[in-house]
């Protein structure tokens, strides 16, 4: 009984991630959302430097929970709600080696409540960076660049007006190739 109620749970988490119905594990070389983790006890895993009074409805694995909603804040909004400073970095670590090409963010957009980052930078673990521009949008944002084989990533160089307001990130995707 217990397996059943745990792929019963498994293809309910699939369904709301717009996995067309199915209830599977990916396949080698499929292209998907490598940085989806729904149960947070594997990989991938998200860290930051910086936690909003560390409340878990602010924690940096809810960035990568595959709740794409954005349009509010706290409990019913799970985000990455980081204090306001301007040395923050959010992690997300594939726990291998994976291939990479495009990178999807959904700002926290609780506007007016809430401020927005106007600029970044993606860090890659292979040494190399991407700048990114972000827009005022409850819309997703799509970054796409040259294909890297890389075992992280990490959001840096996050730049706001001053004064500085409260930002966050709802859900970041990371597209690819698992396994390889």
């Amino acid at each position: 009984m217990r397996m059943y109620i745990s792929i019963s749970l498994a293809c309910f988490a699939l369904l709301l991630t717009g996995c067309a119905g199915t209830c599977r594990t990916s396949q080698p070389g499929e292209y998907r959302n490598l940085a989806l983790n729904l149960d947070n006890a594997h990989y991938p895993q998200a860290t930051s430097n910086s936690v909003c009074g560390d409340k878990p409805c602010f924690a940096a694995e809810n960035a990568i929970d595959g709740n794409t909603s954005n349009k509010g804040h706290g409990p019913k909004f799970p985000s990455w709600g980081p204090d306001r400073r301007t040395d923050l970095w959010l992690e997300i670590d594939f726990g291998k080696v994976v291939e990479i090409d495009k990178v999807v963010i959904y700002i926290r957009a609780d506007f007016p409540h809430d401020s927005y980052w106007k600029s970044g930078t993606i860090e890659f673990s292979d040494g190399s960076k991407e700048k990114i521009s972000l827009q005022k949008t409850a819309e997703p944002q799509a970054f796409e660049f040259s294909t890297r084989r890389v075992k992280w990533l990490r959001i840096t160089d996050l730049v706001q007006d001053e004064p500085l307001g409260w930002c966050g990130i709802s859900e970041v995707e990371v597209w690819g190739r698992g396994n390889l």
